[in-house]
């Protein structure tokens, strides 16, 4: 005699009773391919996110940098490209009078600002501020009196040379139309300077190339 073992449900053949190895394939693969897209949008978001962030970050450091020259060409008396300008002249010319060609309409990569400033007995001096592209590099320079806490000239230190002040130019000595780094070039009377900036975002980002922009000098004499 014998006994039936207690079975509830029916009876699971071999094939029945786990995945097969074809199923268990299938499943990894489109877990994997799953995965795989995930992944991908993952990154793709993090790039474009931090991308964004460099572009609106360069952006800034844009708009500084324009009122930083804005304020400095307005506080000279000449302005010239690529020939530093005299401090002294013979009567009855000044060093705020161009002589010769050195207001060239010719764009260059050295903006020169003559900035006047008025010692208490009333006397005048003259100090120089350049602005350039580091020498096969990204850094846009900063040269002549550092700039105090408070962003007026310290007139009463010494000269500084080579303060960085932008990074991320884009490289290129092309000055044909403009297409540089840093160009600078100025009317015929010395009195406007007109710059285009051209910057490289990190990471990819592209370049960010602001309109051209024009600065007239002003008559802000800096009193030490």
């Amino acid at each position: 005699m014998s006994f039936n073992r207690l079975r509830l449900g029916p009876r699971r053949t071999g094939f029945d009773q786990a995945f097969s190895l074809v199923e268990l394939l299938v499943a990894i693969a489109v877990s994997a391919t799953v995965i795989s897209m995930a992944a991908i949008l993952a990154i793709n978001y993090m790039k474009t996110s931090n991308t964004a962030k460099w572009v609106a970050q360069t952006q800034q450091d844009v708009s500084r940098l324009s009122r930083l020259l804005k304020t400095e060409v307005n506080e000279a008396c000449l302005v010239q490209v690529d020939s530093p300008p005299s401090t002294t002249a013979t009567p009855p010319n000044t060093p705020c009078s161009p002589t010769g060609t050195a207001c060239s309409k010719a764009p260059g990569t050295t903006l020169y600002l003559l900035v006047p400033v008025t010692l208490a007995d009333g006397s005048v001096t003259y100090r120089v501020i350049s602005y350039s592209p580091r020498p096969n590099g990204t850094d846009l320079l900063r040269s002549g009196p550092p700039i105090a806490s408070d962003g007026s000239l310290d007139t009463t230190q010494s000269d500084v040379s080579n303060v960085v002040v932008m990074d991320n130019l884009v490289v290129t000595n092309n000055l044909v139309n403009g297409n540089s780094g840093f160009t600078a070039s100025v009317d015929s009377s010395c009195t406007t300077a007109t710059l285009q900036v051209r910057y490289a975002v990190p990471n990819g980002g592209g370049t960010v190339s602001p309109p051209e922009q024009k600065f007239p000098i002003g008559l802000n004499f800096t009193k030490i």
